[in-house]
């Protein structure tokens, strides 16, 4: 599932691509992808310039004139990929309108239009007023930013909590855009444990974990995000900070940093990985 990083750099990219640009019409290949009437969204999105592309945790916020904002949640495999019929970047063949694409926005510029693909049919897109954004079920229960807060803020979210430190880090209602891919490579860079109990990390150790958090999330973005499976930018390209991967996805190589095997253990029945040597427990 694309996780801050990747949300992040498709905002970034999408700011580049289309705002400006006035929406068309709306083509519908598979209406159930909205999560209201397609004719309500349809009357909403139609004839309405991009203002804006804003990103909160996971989600993508793409502001409209007249007072509305489009909502898209990417889901496990969904891509947004912006098409310039003139020079198709990201197609190999040469239609400009692939197999899972699922909704089409297509710009009065005719050379252009904007795909939602998406090969499980897990992502979610619905267009609210922009000034009740706070009322928003999908918004309104979101923690802080895990880039927007300072250090002391974070650890006092997780002082009072109890449970394992790896269930916390991917609840979004107490701190919003972390997913399995950035909490295991950020708790590894602080020397953490996945399975720690929070209600034995001191304030040093939580605040050294937000350090650890916008350091890795900073060089994800850097780098165009992870590409595991399906995830690709707006104009096609993979990302590259899997690469860059210490833990995550590599049970069983050498950790980079001490040579142990890495392990995974399921933690709430999501795989985490982890190096036992460099991130022991602490009782």
């Amino acid at each position: 599932m694309p996780e801050l990083p990747e949300v992040e750099t498709i905002a970034k990219g999408l700011r580049q691509a289309i705002v400006g640009k006035k929406v068309k019409e709306v083509q519908a290949i598979f209406p159930k992808i909205v999560k209201q009437k397609f004719e309500i969204f349809q009357q909403a999105v139609t004839q309405k310039k991009i203002k804006g592309v804003r990103r909160r945790g996971k989600y993508l916020l793409i502001d409209l004139s007249g007072d509305r904002t489009i909502l898209v949640h990417l889901g496990m495999t969904g891509n947004l990929l912006f098409v310039n019929k003139a020079s198709i970047r990201h197609r190999s063949e040469t239609k400009s309108i692939g197999k899972h694409d699922h909704l089409i926005f297509k710009f009065c510029n005719p050379n252009t239009h904007l795909c939602y693909n998406d090969q499980r049919k897990f992502g979610k897109i619905k267009v609210f007023n922009t000034d009740k954004e706070n009322r928003v079920p999908e918004l309104k229960k979101l923690g802080p930013d895990a880039i927007d807060i300072t250090p002391s803020e974070f650890a006092d979210l997780f002082k009072k909590r109890k449970g394992r430190i790896k269930s916390a880090l991917l609840n979004q209602h107490i701190v919003a855009g972390l997913g399995n891919i950035y909490a295991d490579e950020s708790l590894f860079e602080a020397r953490i444990n996945p399975a720690q109990k929070i209600d034995r990390l001191s304030e040093f150790r939580l605040e050294r974990l937000y350090r650890s958090i916008n350091k890795i999330l900073g060089k994800a973005i850097k780098a165009g995000g992870s590409s595991i499976d399906n995830y690709l930018n707006v104009d096609g390209r993979m990302g590259e900070f899997q690469l860059q991967h210490k833990v995550y996805g590599r049970e069983g190589e050498r950790c980079k940093r001490c040579g142990t095997k890495i392990r995974r253990i399921k933690i709430n029945q999501r795989s985490s990985y982890f190096c036992p040597k460099c991130q022991p427990i602490k009782y």
